[in-house]
C-alpha cells in the first residue's frame, strides 16, 4: 500500500455513503423485511440470496458466503483495492481524502487513471465531431448535434498519431495509452493509434462512466473492419458490458422487462423514440454475463435483432445465456430487410412498438425458424426440426407448456401427435434420473432463524450478541478465558473485537470490517451482522454461551488429564499434580449451566 488513509477519513467516508444508496445505484434492491434482497451479482443463481441490512450497513449473500460492508462492496465488486474504494466513495460524497504519508500522494490506481483518460479522450474525439466527413455521416442517419452530444458521439482523425499527440499535450505516456487499448505497438517499437478515421461511441459501464470505445468506417474501405473496438482492459470486459445499460436499468425495472438489440445506432434510434428500456452486447455475442446482469433488473427480455440472416442467428444463440439466467424470453421480428434505426424512420415509432408488445414466444419463433432451415416435407427435414425442438423443450419445467408448442411442432411437420413429447420425455430421462431442482438460499425467507457453526455454536452466537450490542463485548472481557477459544474463525474474531476494545478502538462491526484481510473472517462477521440477533435478553444469552464454551473447555482439558493419568512413567509427583487439577475441575463441571439451545 502506498499510503495510509486516517481512520477519522475511513468513517466519515463511510457515514456518507449508504450502502443500500450505493448498492441500489449498481443494481435494484427489492425490500424484503427489513433488510433489502437481489441476485448476487458474485455468483450464478436463480433465486435472490443477496441480503443489505440497513440498519447494520451490511450486506451479506447467503448463497456464495460473500459479505461487508459498503467499502467491501465497491472492492469486490469494482475489483478494487481497499485506498481505491475508499477513494471512489470519497469522490461519489464530495469528500477530500487527506494521506498520512507523502508517497501515497503519487499512487493512483491504474483503473482510476484509465477512467479519467477515457473521459478525457471522449472529450477529445467529440471536439473532433466537427470534421466533414463525420458531420455527413451524422446527416445521412439522421443524427442531429444534440443527439450525438448527449450520447457522446465523437470521432478519430485520419491521423497515425492524432491521439498520442493530443496524450502528449497532457502529459500521457504512451504505455498508459496502450494499457488503455487506444493505442498499439508495432513489433519495430512504433507507437500509432488504435483508432482512425471512425465514428466514435463511448462505452460506459453501469454508472455511466466512459470504459471503452467502439469505432464506426465512414468509407467505403473494403480492406477495413466496419467496427473496430476497445480491446480487453482493466476496465473494460466486453463480455459484462451492454451498451446503454446505464441510461436504460431504470426503464428496464418500471417497464419490467429489456429489449435487446445488436447495435448502437439501433440502441440511439430506440431511446430517442422513446423506447428507453433497450441495451446492446458490445462487440460480442450475448454471454451468461450479460444475461445475468440483465436479470438483476428483470425476468424477461424481448431479442429485436436486424431481419438479415446474421440477425435471425443471433436470436438462436442469445437464447442460450437468457435461458441458463432464467429470462423469460420473447422475439420481436423486423419484417423486411429494415433495421430498427430504419424501421423507425420508415413506419414510426408506434409502429415498433407494436412489434415489441406483439413479439411471440420464443419456442414459436424457434419453430419458424427451423422450418425455414430444413425442409418440414422431407422425413430428413422433419426429424431436424422435431430433435431441435424437443432439446429446447426439455428445459421446459411446464407440462402444459411442453404440450402446448409440441402440439404447435406436430401440427407443422403433420406427424403423430404425441411424437414430440414423446422425444421430451425419452430426452429427460436420458439426461437426469432425478430433477434437477434450483438450490434454496442458506437464509429463511424471512431471515428469522440463526444458523450456527456446528462445531462452535457458542462462540458463533457470542461472536454476534458482541457485534450486536457493546455491553456484550464488556461481559465477555469480564468472564471469558482465553483457553476456552479454539481455533474457529469465531474464536479468532472474539479475540480481535476484545483485543480492538482493551486498546480503545472498538466502535462496532465496522471496525472489524476496516482491517479484515481474512476473507473467510470477514465473510463470518457480515453474516452475523447481517442476521437478526436473538430477540430474547442478550445479557442471558451470551452468559448461556460463555457457560457453554467454559464446559467445553473443561471437558475437553479432563479427557487430557485423564489420559495423562494412564502413562505408566509418571512419577509421584506429577501423578499427584494431575489428580489435584481433575479434582479442581470436576466440581466446576457440575456448576456450569448448559447452553439451552432453544430456538431464539
Amino acid at each position: 500500500m502506498a499510503g495510509r488513509i486516517s481512520a477519522q477519513i475511513i468513517e466519515q467516508v463511510r457515514h456518507a455513503n449508504d450502502v443500500v444508496d450505493v448498492i441500489g445505484a449498481y443494481f435494484p434492491l427489492k425490500k424484503a423485511g427489513v433488510n433489502y434482497r437481489a441476485l448476487c451479482p458474485f455468483h450464478k443463481e436463480k433465486t435472490p440470496s443477496f441480503n443489505v441490512n440497513p440498519s447494520k450497513q451490511m450486506w451479506k449473500c447467503f448463497g456464495c458466503g460473500a459479505g461487508g460492508d459498503v467499502f467491501k462492496f465497491v472492492m469486490q465488486y469494482e475489483n478494487l483495492d481497499f485506498i481505491d474504494a475508499v477513494r471512489r466513495l470519497a469522490e461519489k460524497a464530495g469528500i477530500k481524502i487527506e494521506v498520512e504519508d507523502a508517497g501515497a500522494t503519487q499512487h493512483r490506481g491504474e483503473k482510476e487513471l484509465l477512467l479519467k483518460l477515457h473521459e478525457e479522450v471522449s472529450a477529445y474525439f467529440q471536439e473532433n465531431l466537427k470534421a466533414g466527413i463525420a458531420q455527413r455521416y451524422l446527416e445521412k442517419r439522421e443524427i442531429s448535434r444534440e443527439v450525438a452530444r448527449k450520447w457522446r458521439i465523437g470521432y478519430s482523425t485520419e491521423s497515425w498519431d492524432g491521439l498520442l499527440q493530443w496524450a502528449a499535450g497532457k502529459k500521457y505516456q504512451p504505455e498508459l495509452l496502450e494499457a488503455a487499448g487506444l493505442a498499439i505497438r508495432t513489433e519495430e517499437g512504433r507507437v500509432y493509434d488504435r483508432f482512425r478515421g471512425r465514428l466514435m461511441f463511448s462505452i460506459c459501464d453501469e454508472q455511466g462512466r466512459v470504459i471503452g470505445f467502439s469505432g464506426r468506417i465512414l468509407t467505403d474501405d473494403k480492406d477495413q473492419p466496419k467496427y473496430v473496438n476497445s480491446p480487453e482492459t482493466a476496465i473494460f470486459q466486453k463480455g459484462r458490458v451492454l451498451f446503454a445499460l446505464d441510461r436504460a436499468k431504470r426503464s428496464i425495472i418500471e417497464e419490467k422487462f429489456a429489449i435487446l438489440c445488436e447495435g448502437q445506432i439501433d440502441t440511439i434510434a430506440c431511446h430517442e423514440a422513446g423506447l428507453t428500456n433497450v441495451v446492446a452486447p458490445q462487440g460480442t455475442a450475448l454471454t451468461d454475463q450479460h444475461a445475468r446482469i440483465l436479470r438483476r433488473y428483470a425476468e424477461e427480455v424481448v431479442l429485436m435483432y436486424d431481419a438479415d440472416e446474421a440477425g435471425q442467428k443471433a436470436i438462436i444463440r442469445s437464447a442460450e445465456p437468457l435461458w441458463e439466467a432464467g429470462m423469460a424470453m420473447r422475439v420481436a421480428v423486423i419484417p423486411g430487410k429494415d433495421d430498427p434505426d430504419s424501421f423507425i424512420k420508415t413506419q414510426g415509432a408506434e409502429k415498433l412498438k407494436e412489434l415489441i408488445t406483439n413479439g411471440g414466444s420464443f419456442f414459436i419463433y424457434l419453430l419458424e425458424w427451423l422450418t425455414k432451415h430444413h425442409d418440414p416435407n422431407t422425413e430428413r427435414g422433419k426429424l431436424q426440426i422435431a430433435r431441435q425442438m424437443a432439446e429446447w423443450l426439455v428445459r421446459l419445467p411446464s407440462p402444459v407448456l411442453v404440450a402446448k408448442y409440441a402440439q404447435e411442432t406436430t401440427l407443422r411437420l403433420q406427424i403423430a401427435g404425441t411424437s414430440i413429447e414423446q422425444e421430451v420425455l425419452k430426452l429427460r430421462q436420458q439426461r437426469s434420473p432425478r430433477p434437477v431442482v434450483e438450490p434454496v438460499p442458506a437464509v429463511p425467507e424471512d431471515l428469522a432463524e440463526i444458523e450456527l457453526e456446528p462445531n462452535q455454536p457458542a462462540e458463533t452466537l457470542l461472536l454476534q450478541l458482541m457485534l450486536t450490542d457493546v455491553r456484550i463485548v464488556d461481559l465477555a472481557l469480564e468472564r471469558l478465558e482465553s483457553e476456552w477459544l479454539t481455533r474457529s474463525v469465531a474464536a479468532q474474531l472474539i479475540e480481535r473485537v476484545l483485543q480492538l476494545h482493551r486498546d480503545g478502538h472498538w466502535d462496532g462491526p465496522n471496525t472489524l470490517m476496516n482491517e479484515a484481510d481474512d476473507d473467510d473472517a470477514s465473510k463470518l462477521a457480515a453474516e452475523l451482522v447481517v442476521k437478526p440477533a436473538p430477540s430474547q435478553n442478550l445479557d442471558a444469552a451470551a452468559t448461556d454461551c460463555l457457560g457453554a464454551m467454559e464446559r467445553v473447555w473443561v471437558e475437553r482439558r479432563l479427557r487430557e488429564l485423564r489420559n495423562q493419568l494412564s502413562h505408566t512413567d509418571l512419577n509421584s509427583e506429577q501423578r499427584d499434580k494431575i489428580l489435584r487439577e481433575v479434582l479442581d475441575l470436576q466440581p466446576k463441571l457440575r456448576n456450569i449451566p448448559a447452553l439451552s439451545m432453544r430456538k431464539r
